[in-house]
């Protein structure tokens, strides 16, 4: 790591008489000596590197380096124990010595860290540390340590007189509940290495604090998103190395990470202990955490405390009065982030774009504002031909018109490509100049009417940042924009208009990632014609700390800025600030910044301001989507959209913006303060085709049926004695109330496949059966008794005491004929996910009622099933999350009934809801092909056919075949490619029809 490098490097550097020792604690593989001794020889003359771990893993450190040639030469004369004790060269360690490799220039120490007493005796004997300088390091190590063990190896250091100590390990800038603090904690829990030192220091001065107790004189910490920020630490030459190396899809999730590692110095010197403001450090110290320019402008808030006038660069011309928010949530229907808002009409928005858990979207999520009727006419979805893409802008133009721009599709790749949205309709226009992502884009309004959209800034194919400005209108398309005055070139900005042809732009990121300081008004001159022109100014007497990837957004509370990072982690209380409160339209100098405190918890569920997107009418403020990729510990998604209304004392000063016309204008008389915005359910939603429903005399008229692949219920059937005798006593008694069972154990009443929102849990079956009864949403499908990872399950050999008990009919032969598996299914009150089978099967309903929703194999497309898998996130059941279905032309229901067989022909889509309690069933899976299942073992019977399979090999030898093209050229083949199969697909599926 950079951080830990540099401050290797300095020490070295360091004029000393001494002999400097590096000791490096829970030093892992890491390869530091071998680097620093062969990079460095001239600054390591005097210096011997000692590496401590446990001594198992210093034995296998110490075999790879005897066996590679390059390590051996750099440490020249080794003496060396195996892990036997016995000598592999001329010499070895002392007998029963920890000390498993030694050189000159290098000693590799097996012990455990919290036997001081060990350690002590051992450098001692070795190194005489008294009278050496020494460098520390501790590299995310001791942190999984027991405190007290921990801090007594920090207390031991500092016994000796010229001493630095380099911590690296995680911090919790914003306390645990920060949604990166919670995936980061969750994510040692449960790999059993609980990050222990953390919660008792959890911040930067509680670290300082720790080692200042500890004995030590000095001690200085920052994060390392700080340390990335400074210019003195990181270079531009090294962020550009770095970011060659590792390019970041998006920078908020680096700046969550790095805002939550310190690296930390503390010192002991032999001379007088240095005075309170000593700043001699390793780390440069131009943002140490005893002067921090880069901290929020206001104080620190949390919950519902008060806040003072906060504390501004420049003049404050009137207090802060406090805000009341009244915020109410919903679920969410599709997780994503970084898509981009739709204004469809005054009475609904959508969120539009984005990615979520299996890819990018080309959907739209819409909203329906509370207290107004429902819209008559169906919003339309977004064309075939519109790429699904993230880092996009829309921008309103008037009730009936907006513009999407540009956006990117691989994190290498940008679009040119822009719609024009128009009476429910989108169409192409006009494509960009150049390619654009994460640029920011405003409607530039002319008196009353809004005449175009102004675009600045951004990235393009390559990650190229660009500062170009340019202007759409609808009649003469792009044109780009004389600038007056030049500006860094910037991408993550925000821009906004403030009335007729006048704006901000506030904040960004360049290249380098480094933040935008500053607010600049700008002016933009065009006279209804071309060549437009545009003036920018720096917004002077008014200074807030920096932020990329906010949204800026006009509201009856004023101007707000909500969201993004900034140079440090944004604390709870400041993440939405009001930056002006006069009224739309008046674009005088701003002089008034005011933070809006968040008064409401967000609870479990608090919202992470990042790939998210805002929304104002009247009073209330929508939020949606958001989430972040939190490094290896996990994603974490906003699962609720919020609605905040406000209570303000100077809302009744604020200006709409021009009538008719504006992107934030709304009529908020009609809008209730207390109900969230919820999806829109139309119609078309409740459409559906009962199934077939027959009584079968014979096997052929089975055979007959199952030859038309559509599904169908047969009534009437004998099953055995099992419609009337399984009762739960009789279940228990005959399974066993002890017999172990694997359930799943969902935490709502709908099980989600692709987001695993349910445990496998182990328990006796006589606690699941009664909690199932009790309402808890839990869900048996049997397993092979013997061999569960290897064998399908089947009724009769897994439940031996109940087989005499159900039987197929004589009608169903080919089905017993044909059998692949029959695992027996007990449900709670919890509906399955949407999914298909490749085998055909016939589900046998033996207690309770359900309903089956099911959809042909020619409708998986509306249902976003990631490649290579057959389960669906859509939950069809529940009106608000239906997403795709109303894209899906066919929709067929199926209500079971206490002896009912349901007949699912392969590959057709379904999703299971019971009607009671409990239910009990048995699927009898069976091959209805002769030919084309693919090989193998299938253990489930949703293996699918060899064709696809067969086809995915194909699509990854065609997607490798133009590797060795240009990226341009290779990428419109597979375009080109991936159009004609679409079309063979078009007319295959029309023949069907």
């Amino acid at each position: 790591m950079h951080a830990i490098d540099q401050t290797i490097h300095t020490f070295l550097k360091e004029p000393s008489d001494k002999i400097k020792v590096i000791l490096n604690l829970g030093c892992g593989y890491d390869p530091l000596p071998f680097q620093y001794l062969s990079k460095y020889p001239e600054d390591c003359q005097r210096v011997t590197f000692v590496d401590v771990d446990y001594p198992e893993l210093m034995f296998k450190k110490a075999a790879v380096i005897l066996e590679q040639r390059d390590m051996k030469d750099i440490l020249g004369r080794i003496q060396s124990n195996d892990q036997k004790g016995s000598a592999t060269s001329s010499q070895k360690p002392g007998k029963g010595s920890p000390i498993v490799i030694r050189s000159d220039k290098y000693v590799g120490i097996g012990c455990d860290l919290r036997d001081i007493a060990q350690l002590n005796e051992t450098l001692e004997e070795e190194l005489h540390l008294d009278s050496c300088l020494i460098l520390c390091t501790a590299e995310v190590s001791i942190t999984y340590m027991d405190v007290a063990s921990a801090d007594a190896l920090i207390q031991w250091v500092a016994q000796y007189n010229d001493v630095r100590f380099c911590l690296l390990e995680q911090i919790l800038p914003d306390g645990q509940n920060h949604p990166f603090a919670q995936k980061m904690m969750q994510h040692f829990e449960k790999l059993g290495t609980p990050l222990n030192c953390v919660r008792k220091y959890p911040s930067l001065k509680d670290q300082e604090t720790r080692f200042l107790q500890a004995g030590y004189h000095t001690a200085k910490g920052r994060t390392l998103w700080d340390f990335w920020q400074d210019p003195s630490a990181t270079t531009p030459e090294v962020r550009r190395r770095i970011n060659t190396v590792e390019p970041f899809d998006e920078w908020e999730e680096f700046a969550l990470f790095s805002s939550h590692y310190l690296i930390l110095e503390a010192r002991k010197s032999s001379a007088t202990a240095p005075h309170a403001n000593e700043t001699e450090t390793l780390i440069p110290n131009k943002h140490l955490s005893d002067h921090q320019p880069n901290t929020q402008v206001f104080p620190a808030f949390h919950g519902s405390e008060a806040r003072s006038t906060p504390s501004v660069e420049g003049k404050v011309t009137q207090e802060m009065s406090e805000v009341h928010l009244q915020m109410v949530g919903s679920e969410v229907r599709t997780r994503r982030k970084f898509g981009a808002m739709i204004r469809f009409s005054e009475k609904t928005v959508g969120l539009h774009g984005g990615i979520g858990n299996e890819g990018r979207l080309n959907t739209t999520d819409r909203y329906e504002l509370p207290g107004i009727r429902a819209e008559s006419k169906i919003l339309c979805n977004p064309p075939l031909d519109m790429q699904a893409r993230v880092c996009h802008t829309i921008t309103a133009l008037d009730d009936s018109r907006c513009l999407l721009v540009g956006g990117r599709t691989s994190p290498d790749i940008a679009l040119r490509g822009c719609w024009l949205r128009h009476s429910g309709q989108w169409r192409s226009v006009q494509e960009l100049p150049i390619p654009l992502y994460r640029h920011c884009a405003t409607a530039v309004a002319y008196g009353t009417e809004y005449a175009g959209v102004l675009v600045f800034g951004g990235r393009t194919t390559g990650g190229v940042v660009v500062n170009s400005w340019w202007f759409w209108q609808e009649t003469t398309g792009w044109d780009e924009v004389l600038v007056t005055e030049q500006i860094i070139p910037r991408f993550g900005a925000a821009i906004t208009s403030t009335g007729t042809c006048y704006g901000l732009l506030v904040g960004g990121m360049t290249e380098e990632g480094i933040l935008c300081e500053g607010i600049w008004g700008w002016n933009i001159e065009y006279g209804g014609g071309r060549d437009p022109k545009l003036q920018l100014n720096l917004k002077g007497g008014l200074q807030i700390a920096p932020r990329m990837g906010a949204c800026l957004i006009w509201s009856t509370a004023g101007l707000l800025l909500i969201g993004g990072i900034s140079k440090s982690l944004i604390p709870y209380g400041e993440e939405i600030l009001c930056l002006s409160k006069r009224p739309y339209g008046q674009d005088t100098e701003i002089d008034i910044l005011a933070p809006v405190p968040l008064n409401v918890d967000f609870g479990e569920h608090r919202m992470l301001l990042v790939g998210h997107a805002a929304y104002a009418v009247g009073n209330t403020l929508l939020l949606a989507g958001g989430g972040a990729v939190c490094f290896s510990f996990g994603s974490y998604w906003n699962l609720k959209t919020w609605t905040l209304n406000f209570s303000i004392p100077w809302i009744a000063d604020v200006a709409n913006p021009p009538s008719g016309k504006m992107e934030q204008e709304r009529q908020a008389e009609n809008l209730s303060p207390t109900s969230p915005l919820s999806p829109q359910e139309t119609k078309e939603d409740n459409w559906s085709e009962e199934v077939l429903r027959v009584t079968l005399k014979s096997a052929e008229d089975f055979d007959l049926l199952i030859g038309k692949d559509n599904p169908f219920v047969m009534e009437d059937l004998d099953l055995g004695l099992c419609t009337k005798q399984w009762t739960v006593e009789e279940l228990t008694r005959k399974i066993g109330s002890n017999r172990l069972v694997t359930v799943h154990q969902a935490r709502s009443s709908h099980m989600n496949f692709q987001l695993k929102d349910f445990n496998y849990v182990k328990k006796p079956f006589g606690d699941f059966v009664l909690a199932a009864c009790n309402g808890s949403p839990q869900y048996l499908r049997s397993l092979s008794t013997e061999r569960p990872t290897e064998e399908p399950a089947r009724f009769c050999d897994d439940f031996p005491g109940l087989r005499d008990q159900f039987h197929l009919p004589p009608q169903l032969q080919t089905v017993d004929r044909n059998q692949h598996s029959s695992p027996l299914r007990i449900s709670g009150p919890v509906n399955m996910w949407l999914h298909y089978d490749v085998m055909a099967n016939v589900l046998c309903q033996i207690v309770g009622e359900k309903v089956v929703t099911l959809y042909p194999p020619m409708d998986a497309v509306h249902f976003k099933i990631p490649p290579g898998s057959s389960s669906s996130h859509v939950n069809v059941f529940h009106p608000q999350k239906r997403g795709h279905v109303n894209y899906a032309r066919h929709h067929f229901r199926a209500a079971l009934k206490d002896g009912d067989v349901l007949y699912i022909p392969p590959l057709w889509l379904h999703s299971v809801s019971p009607l009671d309690n409990l239910s009990v069933s048995i699927n009898v899976f069976f091959r209805s092909m002769s030919t084309g299942y693919s090989a193998g073992r299938d253990v489930y019977g949703n293996r699918d056919f060899q064709a696809y399979e067969n086809g995915r090999k194909t699509i990854e030898k065609i997607v490798k075949s133009v590797d060795s093209l240009p990226r341009d050229v290779g990428s419109a083949y597979l375009v080109r490619l991936g159009e004609e199969l679409a079309e063979k697909g078009r007319t295959h599926q029309q023949e069907l029809i």
